[in-house]
């Protein structure tokens, strides 16, 4: 059964889980602590709101591994810093667009522009826009559009997101003269972003970023590299960029970059490659602040996950007190073997199992019954 669909029958969710924020409650609910790397990974998201430079981590994972989850516990855990604003950004499903762009476009329609201002003085917003630098006088005409009460606010939504091409008329209403159609021009608006939220009393911006590989499918393999270029650029950020900008006046920013394991061996098949011709893959290997390697769980872990799931009633759409059916130590055992200890193949498995035996009013889920009720479902 495909991962969407066991979540949309079973938890009743559909489509991305972080569009909603009773189904992103639900399903982190599914976190086992992996206590290494969630410390690991508030480190750097602690340095990166009490430094200046910008973090780049790789989670890497197969299939069912957690990859998204750890990016949803992330953004979770980036909530009890108030200096820390974060997106999440997922480029399964992008459209085909320009090289580097269509990324950079992907983190303006990320961003919640009404959330942004929510428990801020009008005031206080309205002088973050008129401080900008004269630098970015474009940037700050277009956010004075998007926070103003005109019927223009959409228009400047739609253009700093990409959504629309805009025609000499329309760029006459947002009183601008260029379109963002080429990657130093977004890189002008995202500095001028990140000048704008550290006005606001934001330090760091943390990027999580799911799906990386399939920017790599957009393009043809000779054009992977712009891709790769591009978030060293990031990374060095605002170096680079021909207008001058006091390191103390933008927000830094803090990337934690899910991919497949196919994916990171493709990045590391092209390192080899480059190696004696040059290319921009080594230099942003040589800039990753960390990689961590999601592996499936051990018994313990598995056994964990079991009760989680097991006490989740999906009628009510909650999780009760105690597993919906109690379940044996062989029960485990089973489970455990039958997945290796893949997170993912774990849910989908106690999923059947306890439907089979709300259905047939068993006491406990064991070993025995597991294999039946699975048989009887095609699953074995």
């Amino acid at each position: 059964m495909k991962f969407s669909k066991l979540m949309e029958e079973e938890y009743g969710l559909r489509g991305n889980p972080f569009l909603d924020d009773v189904a992103r409650e639900i399903w982190l609910k599914t976190w086992i602590n992996r206590k290494e790397q969630i410390k690991k990974w508030t480190e750097i998201i602690s340095n990166s709101i009490s430094t200046k430079k910008n973090y780049l981590t790789f989670i890497i994972g197969d299939y069912g591994r957690g990859k998204t989850l750890s990016l949803l516990k992330i953004v979770d855990e980036s909530k009890q810093y108030k200096n820390l604003l974060s997106i999440y950004l997922n480029f399964k499903g992008e459209q085909r667009s320009k090289p580097g762009l269509d990324f950079l476009l992907r983190i303006f329609k990320s961003i919640d522009f009404e959330q942004l201002k929510k428990n801020l003085d009008k005031k206080d917003l309205n002088n973050a826009i008129e401080n900008l630098p004269e630098d970015f006088e474009e940037v700050k005409t277009v956010l004075r559009k998007i926070y103003s009460e005109e019927e223009v606010r959409k228009l400047a939504l739609y253009f700093i997101r990409g959504e629309i091409k805009p025609t000499q008329s329309q760029l006459k209403k947002l009183e601008i003269l260029r379109r963002i159609e080429d990657v130093d021009i977004a890189k002008e608006y995202l500095a001028g972003f990140l000048i704008f939220i550290k006005k606001l009393g934001f330090s760091t911006l943390l990027l999580t970023i799911d799906e990386f590989e399939y920017l790599f499918s957009l393009v043809p393999r000779t054009q992977h590299s712009i891709y790769l270029a591009l978030l060293r650029g990031l990374y060095d950020f605002p170096l680079g960029l021909s207008k001058r900008i006091n390191i103390n006046d933008i927000a830094n920013m803090a990337f934690f970059i899910a991919t497949s394991e196919d994916g990171w061996r493709n990045l590391k098949e092209m390192e080899k490659k480059e190696a004696s011709s040059g290319g921009p893959i080594q230099p942003l290997l040589d800039r990753v602040d960390a990689e961590t390697l999601l592996t499936a769980f051990d018994r313990h872990q598995t056994r964990e996950l079991i009760e989680i799931r097991l006490r989740f009633n999906r009628i009510k759409g909650k999780y009760e007190g105690k597993p919906l059916i109690p379940f044996t130590g062989n029960f485990v055992d089973f489970v455990y073997k039958m997945t290796n200890g893949e997170p993912r193949a774990i849910i989908v498995i106690c999923g059947q199992v306890l439907d089979a035996g709300l259905e047939k009013g068993v006491s406990k889920l064991d070993q025995d019954f597991a294999q039946k009720a699975l048989e009887d479902r095609g699953l074995l």
